[in-house]
C-alpha cells in the first residue's frame, strides 16, 4: 500500500463546489507527477453535503487531520507556487510543482503527504487537470442519471441557453456603477436574463431552448422565463455536479458573477457570455474580471500579457472573437455571437455527421 499521499485541504467547514474543485484539480496534478494516492477534499463538515455526490465519510475530516500530524507533511501554497516557476496567477501549476518536488526530493521518499488549499493560480493554472475535473464530476453519484434526463428534455434541434441564476446567498448591488465592478456574489437583474434571452430569440434564426440552472424557485424566475421554451433542473436528484456539467455543455452560457459559472466556462468549449458591468475597464475597450488585481498588474502577469495580444490584434485588424463574451446591462446580443452560435448549432447537427447517419457535401464544394 502506498504511503505517499496528496491532499486537497479542505479550510474551515468548506466552501462551494467550483471553489472546491480548483484545490482538488491542483492536488490531483501533483498526484499524478508522484505516482501518490489522491484523496479527495474532506467534505465532512461542509453544509452543502458534499459528501454524498463523491462517497466520502463523515469522519474524513479526522483522517485527514490525522494525517497531517503523522506523517511529514508539505505544504504547496501560493508562495511556492510562484517560487517554484508558478509566476503570477495564470501561470502553470505542472511547472511549479515539479520544482516543489525536485526541491524537497519527494519522489524518493516513502511515506509523506502533500497537502494544498486556496483559490489562488486561477483556472488557467489547472488547465492539465480540466479533463480530470470533468471525469471526476460525471463519476459522481447522481450525474450521470441527472444528465440522462435532462438530454430527454432538451430538443435535439433547438440551440440550447444555458442560464445561471444565483439567488439564494447572494447579495444584491443597489448602484450598478459602483457596486458590481470587481465584485462576486452578487445578484444579477433578473431582467437583465430576460431581456437577454427575448434578444436572443429575436436575433436567431433558428429554435432556442432555454435551460435553468438556479438556487431560485419556480416563482421567482418567472419574470424571468414567461413565454420562453424552457426547462429546469430542480427536479432532479442534487444536482451541484450535473448542474455543473449541464451548464459546460450548453450551446452557450449566460453565468452568473460566481465560481460555479466560472468553473462551468472553464470545463465548456462552447461560448459563455460574462456580465459586463462586473469587469475591469482598460484601454481600448478591453475589459478583464481579475486585472484590478495587485498581481495582475505586476510585469509578465497573465492579464497583462492578454491586453499586450489583444492590443496588437486592434492594430492588426484581427479577429478579437474567442471563448468569452461581454453583455452590458441593455442586454444587446452582437451579431457575432449570433454567427458563432449558428456554427455551432450546424456543428452539433446529426444532420451534418456522417457517422450519425448524417451527409456532408462532395470534397471541393462549399
Amino acid at each position: 500500500m502506498s504511503l505517499k499521499w496528496v491532499m486537497p485541504r479542505v479550510v474551515g467547514r468548506g466552501a462551494g463546489l467550483g471553489n472546491e474543485l480548483i484545490p482538488w484539480a491542483r492536488a490531483f496534478v501533483a498526484a499524478t507527477l508522484l505516482n501518490a494516492k489522491l484523496l479527495p477534499p474532506a467534505f465532512g463538515l461542509n453544509a452543502r453535503r458534499y459528501g454524498r455526490h463523491f462517497d466520502t465519510p463523515a469522519w474524513d475530516w479526522l483522517m485527514h487531520r490525522a494525517m497531517l500530524r503523522t506523517l511529514p507533511a508539505y505544504y504547496f501554497d501560493e508562495s511556492a507556487f510562484r517560487a517554484f516557476g508558478g509566476g503570477t496567477d495564470g501561470g502553470d501549476a505542472v511547472t511549479a510543482l515539479q520544482g516543489f518536488i525536485e526541491h524537497h526530493g519527494l519522489k524518493h521518499r516513502k511515506a509523506y503527504v502533500l497537502y494544498t488549499d486556496g483559490l489562488w493560480g486561477g483556472f488557467a493554472h489547472i488547465a492539465a487537470a480540466r479533463d480530470f475535473v470533468r471525469a471526476t464530476l460525471y463519476r459522481s453519484r447522481f450525474a450521470a442519471q441527472n444528465l440522462l434526463r435532462l438530454r430527454q428534455r432538451l430538443s435535439p434541434d433547438a440551440v440550447h441557453i444555458g442560464l445561471h441564476i444565483r439567488l439564494g446567498d447572494f447579495g444584491h448591488a443597489r448602484h450598478l456603477a459602483d457596486e458590481y465592478r470587481g465584485q462576486f456574489n452578487l445578484s444579477l437583474p433578473l431582467q437583465w436574463y430576460r431581456q437577454l434571452a427575448l434578444n436572443l430569440k429575436s436575433q436567431l434564426d433558428r429554435p432556442l431552448q432555454f435551460a435553468v440552472f438556479s438556487d431560485g424557485t419556480r416563482e421567482q424566475l418567472a419574470p424571468v422565463l414567461e413565454g420562453l421554451d424552457a426547462v429546469y433542473t430542480d427536479d432532479l436528484a442534487p444536482g451541484d455536479c450535473s448542474d455543473l456539467l449541464a451548464l459546460a455543455d450548453m450551446d452557450l452560457l449566460v453565468c452568473s458573477v460566481s465560481s460555479f459559472s466560472a468553473m462551468a466556462a472553464f470545463l465548456s468549449d462552447s461560448p459563455y457570455i460574462w456580465f459586463e458591468p462586473q469587469l475591469q475597464h482598460h484601454a481600448g475597450g478591453l475589459r478583464s474580471i481579475w486585472g484590478h488585481e495587485p498581481m495582475q498588474q505586476q510585469a509578465g502577469s497573465a492579464t497583462l500579457n492578454a491586453l499586450a495580444a489583444a492590443h496588437q490584434a486592434q492594430q492588426l485588424g484581427h479577429d478579437m472573437h474567442g471563448h468569452a463574451w461581454s453583455v452590458g446591462l441593455d442586454a444587446a446580443v452582437p451579431a457575432h455571437l449570433c454567427e458563432r452560435l449558428t456554427q455551432r448549432w450546424t456543428a452539433r447537427r446529426a444532420a451534418f455527421d456522417l457517422v450519425r447517419y448524417g451527409v456532408v457535401q462532395e470534397a471541393g464544394h462549399g
